[in-house]
């Protein structure tokens, strides 16, 4: 998407890499807690329950949300006609306009759930579970990213591995953030939880990548 010799895009990556250099103690730190949330469901609860750990991670997510857009941006994994049309100074902006309203939206639909059932520390737990994968995505993406644009010349080839890595990575969330809300609750109301709080956000996102 015309990243290569784009000043801004180049800023944003020296800032960013350097903003990350100063906080990476934060990240070393949560390195093991976001691989037990891989491996074990009530990693994410161990987590949240550390305010440390919580506040770390929730920095560290904050600092890689710009970085993520830039990803998907650079390898155009998100490339609806509205962006794509924009002239290229904006596009990225466009991109991390999108993703802004999407976290805003299941930031909406999770407050509307923890109102509900009062803040309990498992629902919150799950709620914000979605960070934890984010951040490993993001490396997930990231390192792949730059190997397969070394060992694959076709662009469109390394977009859909990525694609499927994103997926992938979705799949485990979803999973996990499911097995969390079915220890306090029973497989059908798991089963609302997850269509109203993951299917609406998610499926708006793909339907304006494929129709707008």
């Amino acid at each position: 998407m015309g990243t290569i010799g784009n000043p801004v895009f180049c800023a944003l990556v020296v800032f960013f890499t350097l903003l990350f250099l100063l906080n990476l103690k934060s990240f070393l730190k949560i390195i093991p807690s976001l691989w037990d949330c891989v491996v074990r469901w009530k990693g994410n609860l161990d987590l949240e329950n550390s305010i440390q750990l919580c506040r770390s991670r929730n920095w560290i997510a904050a600092i890689l949300f710009l970085p993520m857009c830039m990803l998907v941006y650079a390898f155009g994994l998100y490339t609806p006609g509205f962006v794509v049309n924009l002239p290229p100074s904006l596009q990225l902006a466009a991109v991390a306009g999108v993703f802004l309203v999407y976290l805003a939206l299941r930031t909406f639909l999770n407050w509307q759930l923890e109102m509900h059932n009062y803040g309990t520390s498992v629902f919150t737990a799950a709620n914000r579970s979605f960070y934890n994968y984010c951040i490993i995505l993001f490396f997930l993406l990231f390192l792949s990213g730059g190997v397969l644009s070394v060992v694959f010349r076709d662009g469109r080839l390394v977009r859909t591995i990525m694609l499927w890595e994103t997926g992938l990575t979705y799949a485990v969330y979803i999973f996990r953030r499911g097995q969390i809300f079915a220890s306090c609750r029973d497989p059908f109301s798991t089963f609302l939880y997850l269509c109203s709080l993951e299917l609406l956000p998610t499926a708006a996102l793909v339907i304006s990548a494929n129709l707008l």
